[in-house]
């Protein structure tokens, strides 16, 4: 099968070669996108498969539609490339926990189908927050020190504003939710690029978008009975919004853990 692995990645290029080294195969494509704050590309080594860095970097900024905007820029350059069997969305602090040719094979059973981890509906509250509102001053939510705190601030702010006034958009629309990190079919993919105008105008405001954007179009859409919701996908353990990092003496329970990968590691 023919494989393109779409990296997100701004930091711990040292995790993201070794992905890259246990992923590497022949028919192994990698498509890599370095945060357009990093100022120097990481050197990434490839052996049977290809490698290519995204030219036009984006500046990632968590919980904005910079995320977003990223993932479609991935998708549209691998499909630029010719047609894979799967497109997966991938974070450069993931690692795979069985080899390539055990990967390869898992998704062999599912061909045809879209693999997603943690695809509910949200809870009513935390989607209209994320969907129906309009999420303001994101650009350095995530930054430390005063920029972040005011950011914080004014965002909570404007959702109070929102809420009292009763304000809201894709007052129309239904959201799913999963994992941002998944796996795509060619059609799932060809379907996703079709509506990237409307994407945009959807989830311009929306907060964590990227958890929401490709499940609630393709749950929307005649794909909707090839989405499939694996339990054994991703490990990973979400603290405080953000996956917790794994340690050495975890090794064997996440070897014995029976999932595909795990998210996220650290050079330290």
């Amino acid at each position: 099968m023919r494989h393109a692995w779409l990296i997100i990645a701004h930091n711990e290029f040292g995790i993201l070669q070794r992905l890259i080294s246990a992923l590497d195969a022949p028919e192994c494509d990698f498509y890599v996108h370095i945060d357009k704050k990093v100022k120097r590309l990481p050197e990434l080594k490839v052996g049977a498969g290809k490698l290519l860095f995204l030219k036009d970097r984006i500046d990632v900024r968590w919980g904005s539609m910079t995320q977003i905007m990223c993932e479609i820029e991935l998708l549209k350059e691998a499909a630029k490339n010719g047609n894979h069997d799967y497109y997966h969305i991938i974070s450069g602090t993931t690692l795979p926990l069985i080899p390539i040719a055990e990967i390869d094979a898992f998704f062999g059973i599912n061909k045809g189908n879209s693999i997603m981890s943690c695809l509910c509906k949200d809870q009513p509250y935390q989607e209209t927050l994320k969907a129906h509102r309009y999420n303001l001053f994101l650009h350095n939510y995530a930054s430390y020190g005063f920029k972040g705190r005011l950011s914080q601030v004014l965002w909570k702010s404007s959702i109070a504003v929102q809420r009292i006034l009763g304000i809201e958009t894709n007052k129309n629309r239904s959201f799913y939710k999963a994992s941002n990190w998944l796996s795509l079919t060619q059609e799932a993919v060809d379907y996703i690029l079709s509506k990237e105008k409307e994407i945009h105008k959807t989830y311009r405001y929306s907060f964590c978008g990227d958890e929401y954007f490709i499940p609630s179009e393709l749950m929307a859409s005649p794909l909707k009975n090839r989405v499939v919701n694996s339990e054994k996908y991703l490990l990973h353990n979400i603290s405080r919004s953000n996956a917790s990092t794994y340690h050495l003496n975890e090794y064997d329970a996440l070897c014995e853990s029976g999932y595909l990968f795990a998210r996220k590691f650290t050079e330290q």
